[in-house]
């Protein structure tokens, strides 16, 4: 068996995506009744060191986590690593796939992020077949993989790199030679009038970014995704093939707003129809519209009943969230004149005027990132304005419907969940951060927040937020920055130059401390 995996670990991150709570909003919204996330079973296959799963076991505590992975070095840090969380309803196994029996048990929520494209038929086929005898009546399975037609260019790339790789054995050295490769292939097709140039710098410039630069992650992601020897992308009609063939249906994508087409024509959507005699049918044909080259498929047992209509009563037993401002200055909230919400940019925006709506959004951006029940955001958008008592009804089908239609179109408008998790917005006199997001500081990893997202912290922010215990105040936090920047642990700089004099450094620590404080609660990783 191939132990590349041992010597060079995959990266062991979160996927919000991938989190049951996003699982379980889609299928409410869909008629499906999900088990509560607050009291679930979930597995995961591939889990690697449990970077994906642990931070969900933290924040459900009642909740169930397997994660199986064949990779024993990479099991058994995930082991060190929930060790030292003190976690006791997770568990990580060094185990293959193809071990997975019906008497594994029943989950709730089933997880294979990274594993159908890139490994061989029979293990594809045994994915499938645990998502279908492992799966619970209720169950949400995610698979995502890479798909045709988008992954037909990137396969060019992909033949180039391991053509050139082909008579290297060293991991590391095909790393290196790929990467040369490409930045030869990039510099030499010139943007200008040639789609593949256009991406090739585009994938270029993706793998000089934070996670694929020359990092020991940037080069585990470009040797277990382009250079592995099995990946194996698929039209997504082969896929939902594949899953009928196990018993299983198509629900949505884990990004739901994926499965709303936008930015078409009338007459394109009307064409659409047409061709389109079911649900996959239209998913393939709007595939080979935008080329897509990677799903994040969730799927149910064949015999469950999915309504595909969405109806407001569903939406409003969820929470809803949302960072998003008006683009005013002077926006005027209680009256009905139209007011544009933006989340900083002008590309994605909502439009209403419905007063409760605007109110709701006002109030969503200013307890960031605290959720609030839906039912609970139309009573507090009322009190707000006065609204008049006999129009309840009308200002509630208003609120759900503007809340529907921003989630639908992005999420980066607003986010629905079925769960609020426990986090406090702003630091209190001793903050306390997830011992999670703490954990990713002090070991170099990403700092997971309590949402699932990934917080990217700068070198001071990642230095407080270590120190986030609840055992400091203020000036107590300030003693510990200071002491780390005097050992040079902590490199400050005033007006560009290094500064090493205890009398500046203090001060300057203090300037910085609670903007760093504000941001790290805004960003979802204080719970206290």
């Amino acid at each position: 068996m191939r132990t590349d995996y041992d010597e060079t670990p995959y990266p062991s991150l979160p996927y919000a995506q991938t989190h049951p709570d996003r699982m379980a909003t889609i299928a409410t919204l869909l008629g499906l009744q999900p088990v509560p996330v607050t009291r679930c079973r979930v597995l995961e296959l591939g889990a690697a060191a449990g970077g994906n799963l642990y931070p969900m076991a933290y924040a459900l505590p009642d909740s169930q986590f397997v994660g199986i992975d064949y990779s024993q070095a990479q099991v058994t840090e995930g082991q060190r690593l929930i060790s030292h969380l003190g976690l006791t309803n997770i568990t990580l196994l060094k185990m293959d796939i193809m071990d997975i029996m019906p008497e594994f048990g029943q989950f709730d929520y089933i997880i294979a992020h990274g594993i159908y494209s890139w490994v061989p038929a029979p293990v594809r086929d045994r994915v499938m077949q645990v998502c279908k005898q492992n799966l619970a009546p209720n169950g949400i399975a995610y698979i995502s993989y890479n798909s045709y037609p988008g992954w037909h260019m990137m396969a060019v790339i992909r033949d180039a790199m391991l053509y050139h790789t082909r008579n290297i054995s060293d991991q590391m050295e095909r790393v290196t030679e790929a990467r040369a490769l490409l930045e030869f292939m990039s510099a030499g097709v010139p943007a200008e009038n040639s789609a593949f140039g256009v991406f090739l710098q585009s994938y270029t410039h993706f793998l000089q970014g934070e996670l694929k630069g020359a990092t020991a992650s940037g080069n585990a992601f470009l040797l277990h995704d382009e250079l592995e020897e099995v990946n194996d992308p698929v039209y997504f009609s082969q896929f939902m093939n594949h899953a009928d063939q196990h018993g299983l249906q198509y629900l949505a994508e884990a990004d739901f707003a994926d499965v709303f087409p936008k930015g078409y024509p009338d007459e394109t959507m009307a064409k659409l129809q047409t061709l389109s005699h079911d649900i996959i049918e239209m998913e393939q044909y709007l595939d080979f519209l935008r080329s897509k080259m990677f799903r994040q498929t969730l799927l149910c047992h064949a015999d469950r009943t999915v309504q595909r209509t969405l109806t407001l009563n569903r939406a409003i037993r969820l929470y809803a969230s949302s960072r998003i401002k008006p683009v005013s200055e002077t926006p005027d909230i209680e009256g009905v004149s139209v007011e544009k919400f933006s989340n900083g940019g002008e590309e994605i925006t909502l439009s209403t005027d419905h007063p409760v709506s605007k109110t709701a959004l006002v109030h969503l951006a200013e307890i960031w990132p605290r959720a609030v029940r839906i039912s609970d955001l139309l009573n507090i958008a009322c009190r707000k304005i006065h609204a008049a008592p006999d129009r309840i009804e009308e200002d509630a089908q208003d609120l759900l419907g503007n809340m529907l239609k921003a989630y639908t179109y992005s999420s980066q408008l607003v986010e629905l969940h079925s769960y609020h998790p426990q986090l406090v917005t702003a630091p209190t006199e001793r903050p306390l951060a997830s011992p999670v997001a703490r954990l990713g500081a002090e070991e170099g990893l990403i700092a997971t927040n309590m949402w699932h997202e990934r917080a990217h912290l700068t070198p001071f922010s990642r230095q407080v937020l270590r120190l986030l215990d609840g055992t400091c105040d203020r000036e107590g936090l300030l003693d510990k920055l200071t002491d780390l920047a005097i050992a040079d642990v902590l490199h400050l700089k005033l007006d560009g130059e290094p500064v090493s004099d205890p009398a500046v450094i203090r001060p300057l620590l203090a300037r910085e401390l609670e903007p760093n404080l504000e941001w790290l609660g805004r960003a979802g990783t204080l719970i206290g």
